[in-house]
């Protein structure tokens, strides 16, 4: 049951972001404008800003260490 909240949380955060791609906060790690993360629950989307387009670029869980960069 928590499985499907979270994924449902996940879909419905990542499909406002096609109306709405700066509601995100900037990754403190990356300080990048153009990367920016929406919090649900444990985890952290990350999405990327590029021209008019919105890429998710992970879903990790918030204690995960992004100092280093993106896991990808």
């Amino acid at each position: 049951m928590y499985a499907k909240r979270v994924t449902q949380e996940l879909v419905r955060k990542s499909e406002m972001l096609a109306e709405f791609p700066r509601m995100g906060r900037i990754v403190p790690e990356l300080n990048d404008e153009n990367i920016r993360e929406l919090l649900v629950y444990s985890y952290r989307l990350i999405y990327g800003i590029v021209d008019a387009d919105v890429i998710i670029l992970a879903i990790v869980h918030s204690k995960q260490d992004m100092s280093g960069g993106l896991p990808l």
